[in-house]
């Protein structure tokens, strides 16, 4: 019996043209580098001052920036206790621009930065508290007001195809950091007896420009998918009256939306914790005429710690009663209460193939409503992706 024969391979398409073969994609031929390029230190004082600039050398392709923060005291005597958004507090604004000078990442205050790391979905266990370097001292010993944390400043969206990696290549025309160092009367409800230095340090996390093709001669992607997307974190706030109101939410609409972060500040306390107690029960959030949920408050706050909790929160017992802590490692932030569209090829937020954006439209109302039981301000951190042309279709993966 004649054995079986093997088809060759085509050798060309249609008419015998050439098969084009598709790249190798992005960032397949690339190596992940770091660039520590900025060290600075300021002595804390009884105002805001501005760090120096932080102009990025080129790096090839620029992913984020990853920052460091140490505030180093000594010889202190006094009972050191940190106000609530403490120690993150210290950075009174932070901004990034692009190489137009167009703001992309803030201006925003450093624990709405901190939720932007928990709640962000830019790494497995996002949370700074939980981060193994962070440290807080407090009370009368003699560092107390020290403390020391990292905060990362995304651009990239998914590290598993790169995509909002940004070209990170010119001396003329650099992406910019500005960043506000603010009083110590905004970090300590008890001040050391001296205010320490606080010392920044950054580093770029960035991939190197791939070569043209591997040994075997098969093409590298010389770009990201569907490079110049950018993605944009920005701040809006409003007053809100007690009882039934609504929010209409104005950064991010006729873009597509990834992240929302809902902050609570009551009036009367004029903090987190004093406006946790206050947060509707239950809150609808609509989007044109569809309503996508009317959740319940702990309901929220039980799918934030099954989808962001990726670590146990601790616990207090107090006569009898025993409750997650908050404002903690793992523990849910008070009167904090985000909404994500970034969990569509997975069980957890950042796992995404970028399908379940919520596409908006100029004259779209992406609305709040609840009953506030009083009266303050309402926070919006909006996360929003653009990509050339705001085309929606091409963010999604495999397009």
């Amino acid at each position: 019996m004649a054995p079986t024969m093997t088809a060759p391979p085509q050798q060309g398409g249609p008419q015998g043209q050439p098969v084009a073969v598709r790249p190798q994609a992005f960032p397949v031929g690339v190596l992940e580098s770091e660039n520590p390029d900025y060290d600075q230190s300021k002595l804390q004082t009884a105002a805001a001052q501005q760090m120096p600039n932080y102009v990025l050398e080129p790096t090839g392709w620029l992913r984020g920036i990853w920052y460091q923060f140490d505030m180093t005291t000594s010889a202190n005597a006094a009972a050191v206790a940190y106000k609530e958004d403490a120690p993150f507090a210290v950075i009174q604004k932070v901004t990034l621009k692009d190489t137009g000078n167009r703001e992309v990442f803030g201006p925003i205050g450093g624990y709405d930065w901190m939720c932007v790391n928990k709640y962000g979905a830019y790494s497995y266990v996002g949370d700074p508290r939980a981060d193994a370097s962070f440290s807080s001292v407090a009370t009368a010993v003699a560092t107390g007001g020290s403390f020391s944390f990292v905060l990362y400043l995304p651009l990239e969206l998914v590290a598993r195809d790169a995509l909002g990696t940004v070209e990170n290549k010119s001396t003329s025309s650099a992406w910019k950091v500005e960043l506000w160092m603010d009083a110590g009367a905004a970090i300590y409800s008890v001040a050391p007896t001296t205010l320490g230095t606080l010392r920044v340090r950054a580093t770029t996390d960035n991939y190197t420009e791939p070569s043209g093709a591997d040994e075997h001669g098969r093409a590298y992607s010389q770009t990201p998918p569907t490079p110049g997307t950018l993605q944009y974190w920005v701040s809006e706030n409003t007053p809100l009256p007690a009882g039934t109101a609504s929010y209409n939410l104005d950064n991010g609409i006729g873009f597509s939306i990834r992240n929302l972060i809902y902050k609570f500040i009551d009036t009367a306390g004029a903090t987190r914790l004093t406006g946790d107690p206050f947060w509707p029960d239950p809150a609808t959030l609509t989007y044109g005429k569809v309503q996508l949920f009317q959740r319940y408050k702990n309901l929220w706050i039980s799918k934030t710690g099954r989808n962001f909790g990726a670590l146990p929160p601790t616990v207090s017992t107090t006569a009898g009663v025993t409750t997650a802590t908050r404002d903690v490692a793992g523990g849910r932030e008070n009167s904090v209460f985000p909404v994500w569209f970034n969990d569509d090829f997975g069980l957890s937020p950042g796992a995404e193939l970028r399908n379940g954006y919520l596409v908006t439209k100029q004259g779209t109302v992406l609305k709040l409503k609840g009953s506030f039981g009083g009266a303050g301000n309402l926070f919006v951190l909006v996360n929003y992706v653009i990509p050339p042309s705001n085309d929606p279709g091409s963010l999604r993966a495999g397009n």
